[in-house]
């Protein structure tokens, strides 16, 4: 819901972070007549800004008073935080953060992008005592030219356009991509492994492609689903990148396609689900609900699959409104897809327990699917320790308003399960810790071969688990770069209209 009065703009999606808070400096080399105008745009979109999170906010009681409200918006939304600090605000504001284009934001959570490379990717730096980075590709995107040129999951590339990577210069050079992008990439592994990570890089054969960076991009989260008969046991696999329904507003199509893949699942009556979310750094909170539910036991909707807590005010404001149960999130049974009045029924594989693979971006949203589910049932983490947040947001901005064309996402909310858990702020660890990629195994995924997919399956069988591919002598594993701008987060619905306070 969107409100455009300046008082009570509040509104909209859901949603959570992206992370780092960026936005350009709107005073320039302007001449004063301009300048003062752009002052008087800022004071404007500043006291929107103010009082919508004077009422959202989680941290409301903890927001600090503004001083200048012609500063540019960025700045201004920035300094009104409550700012984590690991000794002085340890339960402090990691994520909320806002946008120049709203449009852009809103984007960002249906898995439409702008300047689109064309796969995903991790960062590491190629020593520990030098500032020169590589990235090494997790998984290409369908129907890209990244795909037609070749690219492959496990390569990795340390210059673009001619330039090397480095801890100066990679947000730019990632960030800001030409039409058409030159990439020297690093492939085909030495047969002998070499003494450490760099010696390892330089043995590696070196190609140089070039290829189009597409201007926009629809990505479909449902990348892989497969069904694997090993002895007596018919496992499924689900590679599930983001929460989202569908790639425009009022669309339902990845939901339709998600509740058809666990449609197939059932109809072969899987013994397991093996659910990778290792990429899957969050979304709507509602789509993580409809997948939670089709994995749950003894589906019902009565069963809570989690509730929020929000700043105090907002609380009161709820329960007196909606009363208790609004803070409620239950299972669901059915959905009704956009513009019918028809159910469909979801498709529960009423499983004994979950195997979830993890990485270091599966978040939020994700998070709150393994903390809802694990209250109910054994789920079983094979990876490395995720992101850690158990905080949800909201999409704030005003549609259609030339004055205002940004948009926020605040953190609204913080999330528990059932049994009042949100205790993940460092994140959910493995009971099997394994390095996906790096230099220990570069098998394509949904290969059962591939490192996390076969530990998952050795577990089923009731195998050792292998904690690598091959018996090569083992290679220190690089230093990771988290890249906070990958979490999509976990986004709130759409919330009631507090005009009617």
């Amino acid at each position: 819901m969107i409100k455009k009065s300046p008082k009570g703009c509040l509104l909209v999606f859901l949603a959570c972070l992206f992370a780092s808070c960026q936005g350009e400096n709107w005073l320039g080399p302007y001449g004063r007549e301009e300048t003062d105008s752009l002052r008087l745009n800022n004071k404007y979109v500043n006291e929107w800004i103010y009082n919508s999170m004077s009422l959202v906010y989680y941290w409301k009681n903890k927001m600090t008073e503004p001083e200048d409200y012609t500063q540019s918006p960025a700045s201004f939304f920035d300094a009104l935080l409550y700012h984590y600090h690991p000794s002085t605000a340890p339960d402090g504001d990691r994520f909320s953060f806002i946008r120049s284009d709203y449009a852009n934001l809103l984007n960002t959570f249906s898995g439409l992008r702008s300047r689109e490379i064309g796969f995903d990717y991790q960062l590491y730096l190629r020593s520990e005592n030098d500032k020169a980075i590589v990235g090494q590709v997790t998984y290409v995107k369908p129907n890209t030219p990244a795909v037609d040129a070749g690219v492959q999951r496990g390569w990795w590339f340390d210059q673009i356009g001619g330039i090397a990577l480095n801890t100066d210069n990679y947000t730019d050079l990632l960030k800001n991509l030409p039409a058409e992008i030159t990439l020297r990439f690093l492939n085909r592994a030495p047969q002998q492994t070499p003494e450490n990570f760099e010696a390892y890089l330089n043995a590696m054969h070196v190609d140089t492609l070039t290829f189009a960076v597409l201007e926009k991009y629809a990505e479909n989260p449902n990348y892989l689903d497969t069904v694997y008969q090993i002895g007596n046991k018919k496992i499924a696999y689900f590679l599930y990148n983001f929460f989202a329904f569908g790639p425009e507003d009022k669309s339902d199509r990845f939901l339709l396609e998600t509740n058809e893949i666990f449609g197939r699942f059932k109809a072969l009556d899987v013994d397991e689900l093996v659910l990778d979310l290792r990429y899957n750094s969050g979304g709507y909170v509602m789509m993580s609900t409809y997948l939670s539910s089709m994995i749950l036991p003894a589906l019902s909707r009565d069963k809570v699959f989690c509730y929020f807590r929000y700043n105090d005010y907002l609380q009161a404001f709820y329960n007196k409104q909606y009363g208790e149960d609004y803070f409620l999130m239950h299972f669901k049974e059915n959905f009704f897809p956009a513009g019918s009045s028809l159910a469909v029924l979801l498709n529960n594989l009423n499983l004994e327990r979950l195997i979830v693979l993890t990485g270091e971006y599966t978040a939020s949203a994700s998070e709150q699917l393994i903390n809802g589910l694990k209250a109910y049932m054994p789920v079983i983490l094979i990876g490395k320790t995720t992101y850690g947040k158990n905080v949800s947001s909201l999409s704030i901005y005003e549609q259609n308003n030339p004055k205002n064309r940004w948009g926020m996402q605040p953190i609204v909310a913080k999330v528990f399960n059932s049994l009042g858990e949100s205790d993940y702020t460092t994140g959910f660890e493995p009971d099997i810790e394994l390095t996906e990629l790096s230099v220990y195994d570069q098998s394509a995924l949904g290969d059962t071969s591939e490192l996390l997919l076969n530990a998952a399956i050795s577990l089923i069988l009731d195998r050792s688990v292998a904690t690598q591919r091959s018996a090569r002598k083992e290679i220190q594993t690089p230093v990771f770069i988290s890249d906070e701008t990958k979490i999509k987060g976990s986004l709130l619905p759409a919330e009631p209209d507090l005009n009617e306070r």
